[in-house]
């Protein structure tokens, strides 16, 4: 490519992830809902507070960037032949009404130029509408604004509310409600809403997809911020969890968490502990459930994960008595008592027993410990292993065991 011309292709480049400003707005009026809309927030979202919240006559916007957008405008995650690029994908707060909005001060294919190429700019509109629920658009502003202004007076979250918990608020210092329910694709009403919330789903979580909304085998866990206002109450999405139900021999049923979000405004609140908390009990409740499984977590999910199960189980006192080795029988026994899945009780315990182990007194009790779980490195390892010499097995297996420790001794350090 011609240095010139890539140079100028250069300066019409633009980063999705920053480009892109996800909105949740609320508003008792349409002027102040308006007002709000067309009050520019900052370009760039200020690193120390991730997720931008203003009020403008008596609306509220909080707005936040996604953490990707390969879905939508590619793995490369750029947009090209714009300056000043803006797109706002604005939610009425609890009902997600949707109202998408492209802004830009120059585009490239309305410049004069000497180059010796037309110069084209990405579509930005069509990809984006493509993953939203047309029956959520609004065409205008004002029809979403009128939208929102409804909404924030008489929304209600839909389905089964299945738990509520309070937070403390920092401004306040009062406690803030917070709902969680229950639904399923059976209702209608709940499989458009679903729709609303999936293009969510592909900005927050790595690797996402949309899922079958004809299954009824999906169960959706829903949160959401209640407050009151002007006297009524007025609810914001928070986050949710999808969760299937897969078939258990003989005869019950294993749940498995699919998609597991939080929104950023909300998240290191402990939300996402309370929704995974209320989750397990559920499933510990329920005789129909084998045990509690989870596809492809993430780093972050793991370790809200273990740091709950792990308070649990300490709390249950599951780990007195035992001792390495370990008997698959003894774990097996666990497994099935906690409804917690082999290679999750299997994690618990080692960091129950490591717990419990002083390194320095106990020494011929952590070499019996490191034993155990090099042992179970190994065989679920055995295939990567195989082609090594004895001396590079050794060495990679005690590599492992030394994160997996580090790792243990990291999440035992946050109960």
């Amino acid at each position: 490519m011609d240095a010139n011309l890539a140079a100028t292709a250069s300066q019409w480049a633009a980063e999705a992830n920053s480009a892109v400003f996800v909105q949740l707005v609320s508003g008792e009026t349409v002027e102040g809902v308006l007002r709000a809309l067309d009050t520019d927030l900052s370009q760039d979202v200020d690193e120390e507070d991730e997720n931008e919240e203003e009020e403008e006559g008596g609306a509220d916007v909080i707005q936040f960037h996604p953490a990707f957008t390969y879905p939508i405008y590619g793995e490369h995650e750029r947009i090209f032949g714009y300056k000043g690029l803006r797109i706002n994908l604005s939610y009425a707060a609890g009902s997600l009404a949707t109202y998408f909005e492209v802004k830009y001060q120059k585009r490239v294919d309305q410049m004069e130029t000497s180059l010796p190429v037309q110069l084209r700019a990405d579509d930005v509109d069509t990809p984006m509408r493509k993953v939203l629920s047309p029956a959520a658009l609004c065409a205008t502003k004002t029809e979403f604004a009128k939208r929102v202004a409804r909404d924030t007076h008489e929304f209600r979250p839909l389905g089964r509310k299945v738990h509520e918990y309070t937070r403390d608020s920092e401004e306040s210092g009062e406690g803030t409600v917070y709902e969680i329910y229950e639904s399923d694709f059976v209702s209608g009403e709940f499989r458009e809403y679903h729709r609303r919330m999936q293009t969510l789903v592909l900005l927050y979580i790595e690797g996402a997809q949309f899922i079958d909304d004809s299954d009824d085998r999906w169960r959706v866990f829903t949160v959401f911020e209640r407050l009151v206002i002007g006297g009524i109450a007025s609810y914001t999405l928070v986050g949710f969890c999808t969760m299937y139900q897969f078939f258990s021999w003989p005869d019950r049923k294993r749940p498995r968490i699919s998609q597991f979000l939080v929104l950023p405004p909300f998240q290191g609140q402990g939300h996402g502990s309370e929704l995974y908390r209320y989750i397990y009990q559920a499933v510990l409740r329920n005789a129909e459930y084998a045990d509690l499984t989870v596809e492809d977590p993430s780093e972050a999910f793991d370790d809200m994960r273990d740091r709950n199960d792990m308070r649990y189980l300490i709390q249950q006192d599951a780990f007195s008595g035992l001792d390495v080795p370990v008997a698959p029988a003894v774990l097996r026994e666990m497994q099935e008592r906690f409804k917690i899945s082999k290679r999750q009780i299997t994690r618990c315990v080692e960091m129950g027993l490591l717990r419990s182990l002083d390194k320095t007194r106990q020494k011929d009790k952590y070499q019996q410990y490191c034993l155990f779980v090099k042992r179970r490195i190994f065989a679920q390892n055995t295939d990567l292993l195989a082609g090594l010499d004895e001396a590079e097995k050794k060495k990679k297996i005690a590599e492992s065991f030394a994160a997996v420790e580090d790792d243990y001794h990291r999440i035992l350090s946050l109960l």
